[in-house]
């Protein structure tokens, strides 16, 4: 116990000196990459305003040797964008000492070159007979000025050049100092590893004991879940059904108390408005105006009646259904949809089903798949039938969770309690398409209620 209790105390200590070690060099190599970064920046400002100067005196003569006014448009863009190039320099050597005296003759060249530059130009658009512009120029002032602001740029950049070095020396410093870390870290692994294979024999005989445990545990709480797991399908199931019960409660109280209430308020503004004199007419053009909110609150419970429990289904069958529903969403999006249905005969539970799963595909590629075409396929085979639904969309990420939306879900389920799959196909830039396949001749697990009539 001893020995054990040695060992232990120089692991824990050798792993905190690592440790320790390890994050020193992270920040010191983290604090020389920033101030590398720093360097780059300030050498970047520099270049910049070496050029705007050049963009500016180059737009000065040009204008200086035709008079073309055209010549001052870089000269005055290259003069506007030099003080800000000047301030984003100063705000990186501020902390500097050393770059900041050398920055403010930087600074002071620069302003006399300009001077020059804006007086040159202003004897040249004042039109003198003697031309002093001329004269100005002659002097070799703005040589004089411009070689002083090329020596201010160059003293910056020698500065900015040994901070480059001095920072470069840290880092492989810091790198050298990891490496060592690492050898360390290695060789205490190797020890780590001795002392394992001398201890395996016994971890060996407890791990295999504790396999069996394992396995005895493993066996009941797979019981567990497969127990917990069809009553989750179970109350899923139920869920769908009073989820279709519900929007046929809603639907039948709509049908019933809103329709009733709506179709007499329409009655009666009929009745009033044949009631009324001719005169005046703004109340007739009011009660006809009333008459057609009243119209479009009927059309509206319709739409929203057949949304809930669509009547098509039972009065028309699935094929028609379908074709109102594409129908419905082609005028809605203004997307190109394309329909193949067979003739089906599905049972109630399984016609819901296809339609709710249509619906709600319809309802995310609206939403979410910025498409210009759909199909929906509806294919009727031996003993099975294959829904088909498909766009060319931007698509996502199938084998993502988080893209997982509760419809999908949903839609899963619904297919699982007919006793049908689900099969989702789509990637980033290749669209989506959503295929189910439901058996035929077999009973379906859910119970659907028939659909209502509007």
């Amino acid at each position: 116990m001893s020995r054990q209790a040695v060992i232990l105390g120089l692991a824990v200590m050798v792993a905190v000196l690592l440790i320790i070690a390890s994050e020193l060099n992270f920040y010191a190599a983290s604090e020389a990459s920033h101030n590398n970064a720093l360097v780059a920046e300030r050498q970047t400002r520099i270049y910049d305003v070496q050029r705007l100067l050049l963009d500016a005196e180059t737009g000065q003569r040009g204008y200086m040797l035709t008079g073309d006014p055209s010549y001052l448009q870089p000269y005055t863009q290259a003069v506007t964008e030099v003080e800000a190039s000047l301030n984003s320099l100063r705000a990186l050597v501020v902390s500097n000492g050393r770059m900041t005296s050398e920055f403010s003759v930087l600074s002071r060249a620069i302003s006399r070159k300009l001077a020059e530059l804006e007086l040159t130009i202003q004897l040249r658009q004042s039109g003198a007979e003697h031309e002093p512009w001329q004269t100005v120029m002659e002097t070799g002032l703005g040589r004089q000025y411009m070689n002083a602001v090329r020596a201010a740029s160059d003293a910056l950049l020698k500065s900015a050049s040994q901070d480059l070095t001095r920072q470069t020396t840290k880092l492989q410093q810091s790198l050298q100092a990891s490496r060592l870390s690492f050898l360390i870290s290695a060789l205490f692994c190797l020890l780590a590893f001795g002392l394992y294979l001398r201890g395996s024999t016994k971890l060996h005989e407890a791990s295999q004991k504790r396999a069996q445990d394992l396995l005895h545990e493993k066996a009941k709480l797979e019981g567990l879940v497969a127990l917990r797991t069809a009553e989750l399908e179970r109350l899923a199931n139920h869920l769908i059904n009073v989820q279709e019960r519900e929007r046929e409660r809603l639907a039948r109280e709509l049908h019933d108390e809103l329709g009733s209430l709506l179709t007499a308020a329409k009655f009666d503004v009929a009745r009033v408005k044949s009631r009324l004199p001719a005169e005046p007419p703004d109340l007739h053009e009011r009660l006809s105006h009333l008459t057609n909110t009243l119209n479009a609150g009927i059309a509206i419970k319709r739409k929203i009646i057949e949304d809930l429990r669509p009547s098509s289904l039972s009065n028309l069958g699935l094929p028609a259904a379908l074709e109102i529903l594409v129908q419905e969403f082609r005028a809605n999006t203004q997307l190109t949809v394309e329909t193949s249905v067979d003739a089906l005969e599905l049972d109630d539970g399984q016609q819901l089903g296809v339609y709710r799963l249509v619906q709600e595909a319809f309802t995310n590629i609206a939403k979410h798949a910025h498409a210009t075409r759909v199909q929906v396929l509806v294919k009727n085979y031996r003993n099975h039938i294959e829904v088909v639904v498909s766009d060319d969309g931007v698509g996502f990420d199938a084998g993502q969770t988080k893209n997982a939306s509760h419809g999908l879900s949903g839609m899963r389920q619904r297919m699982h309690a007919l006793q049908g799959r689900l099969e989702l196909n789509s990637a980033p830039g290749h669209g989506t398409t959503i295929k189910a396949i439901l058996p035929l001749g077999l009973s379906a697990a859910a119970d659907v209620s028939p659909p209502l009539s509007t």
